[in-house]
């Protein structure tokens, strides 16, 4: 492991405890997920490789989580999306640190805050019929793509379809995201399913994730985790036990490209 993505880890972590902190303080529920649960799991720590930290959270869990966050949190975190920043191109929010940098070379004209970050990815509900999931989901999925359109201007070997929804005027763009989550938010607590918005979007059953409270250690504390942990990776990732070849042992900002770093 290099000091660099030790450093990187670290960084996330104390934002980690700080997020942590406001979701007791104001009872918000969140879960550990994706490769930072794997993590928790495996090695009670980041994945060696790892540089990112995942959490899942609920979407009326997120909006309870924004609402208070300014107030709450150190000046030097922010919370962002979309729809705080114009031209943010991913389809979740994510908390920065103000007062670092990571921006990889080749997006260093998009104007957004730059900051490390921690992933924080949504539980939307969705339909308990299946033939309205596969609407819902195909409808998420536009969405999406609208937004990481900000991201695929920067990028060459992209299709058609994805150059025109770049042209899109960026208002229209958010309006269709805007008008998906409404229609999302229109199950509340019913739905028994939820789609896991993150860069693979997953439909799951919900208390997968939310049912009966679980917690792991993770580095020096213990975080809240899906409750169903084994059949939710397994779902994520297949054969989560066995170790990955040496070749795909990477992260994910440390693999794009050349980044600018300030820790």
């Amino acid at each position: 492991m290099s000091d660099l993505l030790r450093k990187v880890q670290l960084t996330e972590y104390e934002m980690l405890k700080e997020i942590d902190r406001i979701a007791k303080k104001h009872n918000i529920k969140y879960y550990l997920g994706c490769g930072t649960l794997l993590g928790a799991v495996k090695y009670k720590k980041f994945i060696p490789w790892d540089d990112d930290i995942d959490l899942l959270i609920e979407y009326k869990e997120l909006k309870k989580l924004i609402k208070v966050f300014k107030e709450e949190a150190d000046p030097k975190y922010i919370i962002t999306n979309c729809f705080i920043e114009k031209h943010f191109p991913v389809a979740w929010s994510k908390v920065r640190n103000t007062q670092t940098l990571s921006r990889p070379v080749k997006y260093k004209e998009l104007p957004i805050n730059w900051g490390i970050c921690i992933d924080l990815f949504p539980l939307y509900s969705v339909s308990n019929f299946a033939i309205i999931r596969k609407i819902e989901y195909f409808m998420y999925k536009v969405a999406n793509k609208m937004i990481v359109a900000e991201f695929t201007k920067f990028e060459e070997n992209h299709g058609a379809v994805v150059r025109i929804l770049e042209k899109i005027p960026i208002w229209a763009r958010h309006l269709y995201f805007k008008m998906v989550l409404g229609i999302l938010s229109l199950h509340g607590d019913k739905s028994k399913y939820v789609l896991s918005a993150s860069r693979h979007n997953l439909i799951i059953k919900k208390d997968l994730i939310v049912g009966e409270p679980k917690e792991l250690e993770f580095e020096d504390g213990v975080f809240p985790v899906a409750s169903d942990y084994d059949t939710y990776l397994t779902m994520k990732y297949g054969d989560w036990k066995s170790d990955l070849p040496e070749d795909q042992q990477r992260g994910h900002d440390l693999t794009l490209g050349d980044i600018e770093w300030k820790i």
